[in-house]
């Protein structure tokens, strides 16, 4: 059992940083998953969503003990809902990475072979925005040793506003992807092409909501 309690009395940050270290876990198999996916490899298709499932609950572990035993009576340098709202925040990238892996492993839908490279593509730059959070957390671990030493403060706005840059790149890999499945839909399903507009979405959402970590963080600079 992770005792959180003691884990604030030495950082107020650590258990967040811990759990978006396991957020990470759930994303990382997503691009072999697509490409398994798309070679129709379903045994691994099965094998990595249960990862990330395994994955996305130890999140889930982490994140309750965390609400159940975040102390009230402590001194900390950052505002406590700052804190819970961040949590939930990390671990909606971890809920999405879930949704989108049982959802591919039910329904086990083709792509046409013109949207499978942009597919991955955006999986790779939607995974890459969520690595970007990730180093935020552990910034912003220096942030606090520091005391909100300036220099720290400047290097982490920076890290956001570079965050902020990848998830509007993101955006606009995902209307592009959007665009060019409007030319091949008639090759589709339209049952698939309805799942498949929800699936581009929910990928989106790795990289926006590892953006509003971002901006999580920035409020909490302010607020000191």
């Amino acid at each position: 059992m992770i005792n959180i309690s003691s884990m604030f009395a030495k950082s107020p940050f650590k258990p967040l940083r811990d759990h978006m270290d396991k957020v990470i876990e759930s994303i990382a198999p997503l691009k072999d998953f697509f490409e398994a996916l798309h070679e129709k490899n379903f045994s691994k298709v099965e094998e990595l969503q249960q990862q990330i499932s395994l994955a996305e609950e130890e999140a889930d572990t982490i994140k309750n003990e965390v609400r159940n035993h975040l102390p009230r009576n402590i001194f900390m340098p950052i505002n406590r809902r700052d804190l819970l709202e961040m949590l939930d925040m990390q671990d909606t990238i971890a809920d999405v990475a879930q949704d989108i892996a049982n959802l591919l492993n039910l329904r086990r839908m083709s792509l046409p072979e013109e949207l499978c490279q942009e597919v991955i593509q955006f999986v790779e730059k939607a995974q890459s925005v969520c690595y970007m959070a990730q180093g935020l957390s552990r910034e912003f671990g220096d942030v606090l040793e520091s005391g909100f030493g300036r220099h720290e403060i400047k290097k982490l706005l920076e890290m956001i506003d570079q965050v902020s840059i990848a998830e509007t790149e993101a955006d606009d890999l995902e209307d592009a992807l959007v665009r060019k499945m409007f030319e091949v839909e008639d090759k589709m399903k339209p049952v698939d092409v309805v799942f498949w507009y929800e699936i581009f979405e929910w990928i989106g959402d790795l990289a926006d909501y590892s953006k509003k970590t971002g901006n999580r963080l920035r409020l909490m600079i302010a607020h000191n």
